[in-house]
């Protein structure tokens, strides 16, 4: 009787013991939980496009850029940004999981390379003109045939255009980036050009034309600018990047940032 005493006491102990080892345990995991969350290496690529991602003075800056450094840091991780063209940072995301890369436009074409996140921004693509050429008159984007267009290679524009039919050399030029397909423009080489309302505005300034020096030829679509994720990233860590976005938008950060770019 004794025995079965002693036995039920040191049972109970070593129940005690266990709750208290597991309840440890778990209080470490929390408090690790946001280091082991920064020490991953969670690579971001862009591209040259400024205001919404471009490099000034060493530093990656952008409307785009300062929305996903907070979605990041409200998600517990750190961004590691690299800039590159646009095609080469396509090709690099591609090539291992836990790589992202901003801002894409959301296509089918695109839709299963890619874990989405998102939309980090809105935006509205246009075809622009100089104003004045009362010559150019489009009813949508099959009109634009007619003339010549300035394009951005990899851009999801330029994949729809020569999916309708457009051919370089013909009624497209590509570009390898933003500051280039703006100078064709300025010097007409060219008689539209892509853009949305940040897009267009920094390109213009760059070559010291004011935004009444243009006027939309045609309205393209509205949607969201997303960061893509590998296909192969760990879902806990696209999670928190969607929870990270949504508590963003529900604040005024993006416009904040909107009106800071826009006002320089």
């Amino acid at each position: 009787m004794h025995n079965c005493k002693q036995r039920r006491r040191v049972v109970a102990r070593y129940k005690i013991i266990q709750r208290f080892l597991i309840t440890l345990a778990a209080s470490v995991l929390f408090i690790l939980s946001p280091l082991w969350a920064i020490a991953l290496d969670l690579t971001v690529f862009t591209e040259p496009l400024p205001p919404v991602h471009y490099e000034e003075d060493g530093q990656i800056v952008g409307i785009a850029t300062e929305i996903i450094e907070e979605i990041f840091r409200l998600a517990g991780y750190q961004a590691r940004i690299e800039i590159y063209p646009w095609k080469r940072s396509y090709h690099l995301v591609q090539k291992q999981k836990n790589q992202f890369i901003y801002t894409l436009n959301r296509t089918s074409n695109r839709e299963s390379l890619f874990k989405w996140i998102g939309p980090i921004l809105t935006k509205r693509t246009y075809l622009y003109k100089f104003r004045g050429r009362e010559d150019i008159k489009l009813k949508n984007l099959e009109d634009a045939k007619k003339y010549v267009t300035a394009v951005i290679l990899g851009h999801s524009l330029t994949t729809r255009m020569e999916e309708l039919g457009f051919e370089e050399t013909i009624n497209i030029v590509k570009t390898p980036n933003k500051s280039i397909q703006t100078k064709l423009f300025l010097n007409k080489r060219c008689d539209l050009i892509t853009g949305n309302e940040y897009t267009i505005y920094r390109a213009l300034k760059s070559v010291d034309l004011k935004m009444s020096a243009v006027e939309p030829a045609l309205f393209i679509s509205e949607s969201g600018y997303y960061l893509g994720a590998h296909p192969e990233t760990d879902p806990d860590i696209i999670k928190r990047l969607q929870n990270g976005s949504d508590q963003l938008q529900q604040s005024m950060f993006a416009q904040q940032i909107i009106e800071k770019y826009m006002s320089r």
